[in-house]
């Protein structure tokens, strides 16, 4: 593995918990814009006697019912591909990491051992990948979990914006 590939591998989880925030940034701005826009709504009263305030009440209670539940879901439909795919990764770097070992210890010149302990160096490395990419695959159920939300609150700013 060459130093850019490993560049990629350490930065991929970054940009995933950046884009992220991002996500969840823009959604607390328009989170913002639809409390106001719901509570001018119930501060002004039911003057216009069309109930669409109380429906807008009724509407939003339904989701912070239904909202959490959807991201839940998204969250444990995601979770087992992401934990098979780290045991597995794992599982083929331990592998890799004792057949290195065997190979260094049956090492029969000191070129011979040169070359077997730069193999053995990097399956350390992507060992330490494997379990460094723990923080994207915690990244990737974090953004399961809150789409919803994300999504829900864009709906109901755009929603809102219109009336």
């Amino acid at each position: 593995m060459n130093r850019e590939e490993v560049r990629d591998q350490l930065l991929a989880p970054v940009l995933q918990w950046t884009k992220l925030g991002r996500q969840i940034n823009q959604a607390v701005l328009d989170s913002a814009e639809v409390v106001a826009q719901r509570s001018s709504g119930l501060l002004r009263g039911n003057k216009d006697g069309s109930g669409r305030d109380w429906k807008e009440v009724a509407r939003m209670t339904r989701e912070k019912v239904a909202v959490p539940l959807e991201g839940i879901g998204a969250m444990v439909k995601v979770l087992p591909g992401e934990t098979t795919r780290f045991w597995v990764r794992t599982g083929e770097v331990v592998a890799a990491s004792a057949s290195s070992v065997v190979s260094l210890a049956g090492s029969r010149s000191v070129e011979d051992l040169r070359m077997r302990g730069a193999r053995f160096g990097e399956t350390l490395v992507d060992g330490a990948l494997v379990w460094y990419q723990l923080f994207g695959s915690a990244a990737t159920l974090t953004a399961a979990a809150v789409s919803p939300f994300v999504r829900q609150v864009r709906d109901n700013a755009e929603r809102l914006g219109q009336r």
